[in-house]
């Protein structure tokens, strides 16, 4: 499973990440990966001035906003899920 960590502390959670967190959550639904990919929730994760963190896997990104959710998504995101799926699927 490859596991998306948002920040919920005060700071990011001022800046968006519970949009952020329901943005991405659409996503993975869209893109039918549930199970697949799954979305928590982490108090702060020492990036406060930089804006929204993010962790996917063991990727670190900061300055995320909700209205780069999409972009953020394919383009971090969808690479590092199929990169998990064929792991364990390796045909």
């Amino acid at each position: 499973m490859l596991l998306i960590t948002i920040c919920v502390g005060s700071s990011c959670s001022l800046r968006g990440s519970d949009e952020l967190a329901m943005e991405l959550q659409k996503l993975i639904k869209k893109e039918q990966l549930e199970g697949l990919v799954d979305i928590v929730g982490a108090f702060c994760m020492d990036l406060c001035s930089k804006g929204v963190s993010v962790r996917v896997g063991d990727a670190q990104f900061s300055g995320i906003k909700p209205e780069q959710a999409e972009e953020f998504f394919y383009k971090e995101i969808i690479s590092r899920a199929d990169r998990k799926l064929l792991s364990r699927n390796p045909d």
